[in-house]
């Protein structure tokens, strides 16, 4: 990224670490960069006008200055800070599973504006709305896509076949669907639903808004879940802790929780 010393960006935080007793790097999704890391001097000091504009998935927008080593955060204004998503904690959770996922299949320096335009998007309507499993396996599917990973959902990945609507099978390994006559070609292949391909074939074809009024069974749900979380773990190549922590939460049913609800910043330390 080279270019004048100082200059601006609009970003997301996506990632926060402390270094030393006051200071952090914070990781920002940005609408014109990607994904850049930044050094924020005295972030972490009471009263610092930076502090509240690098909290986990707060959108502002940021002055910094070129370094050799990681670039300086010197001012930032918020553009939202998205108090109601961070008032409940489902829609918490979930936004920290994307935010670490989105970070986990990013790299440093290539830039995506429809990717931002979508986290943004994203982040709007859980403020707005609150939060589902049709949202997130809607971006997971999506985010897939911007980084080069779209399973292949009209053809069979083995033979190239158009698929038919009957059972075909889902392989991660493979990246996609395998017509019946090829499911022996994929050690991990996994029996996939006439309807599960219909459903993950009309996210991709429809926008947010539109995609968000799905409604899933149970037992659809739980298919689609597990085949977009068997390709992005091959993807990823790492476990995401927040990913964990809101398998916890739906086995617990503590979609809303009684009393107040952990803050992100007591949810990051706990993962810790």
């Amino acid at each position: 990224m080279a270019g004048p010393r100082d200059y601006q960006v609009e970003g997301v935080v996506i990632r926060l670490a402390d270094v030393g007793e006051r200071d952090r790097i914070v990781t920002l999704f940005t609408r014109d960069e990607g994904k850049l890391a930044f050094v924020a001097r005295g972030a972490r000091r009471p009263g610092s006008t930076l502090g509240p504009c690098v909290q986990m998935l707060s959108r502002g927008r940021y002055q910094c200055v070129r370094r050799r080593a990681l670039h300086l955060i010197t001012q930032a204004s918020a553009v939202d800070s998205y108090a109601k998503l961070r008032a409940e904690l489902w829609s918490t959770s979930c936004c920290l599973y994307l935010a670490e996922l989105i970070d986990a299949a990013t790299v440093e320096g290539s830039p995506d504006r429809m990717l931002y335009d979508l986290i943004v998007e994203l982040l709007d309507r859980v403020n707005q709305k609150g939060a589902n499993d049709v949202l997130l396996r809607y971006f997971e599917l999506r985010l897939l896509q911007h980084t080069g990973f779209c399973p292949s959902l009209r053809r069979c990945v083995a033979c190239g076949a158009e698929l038919r609507p009957v059972e075909n099978a889902f392989s991660a390994v493979l990246g996609g669907v395998l017509c019946p006559d090829c499911v022996s070609t994929a050690p991990d292949a996994s029996p996939l639903s006439v309807d599960a391909l219909k459903v993950l074939r009309f996210w991709l074809a429809n926008p947010l808004d539109i995609s968000c009024r799905t409604k899933l069974d149970e037992d659809l749900a739980t298919e689609i879940e597990e085949h977009l979380r068997r390709i992005l773990e091959s993807v990823v190549q790492r476990d995401l802790r927040s990913r964990a922590w809101l398998v916890r939460l739906r086995r617990e049913r503590l979609l809303t929780g009684n009393g107040e609800a952990p803050t992100i910043a007591q949810h990051v330390d706990s993962e810790r």
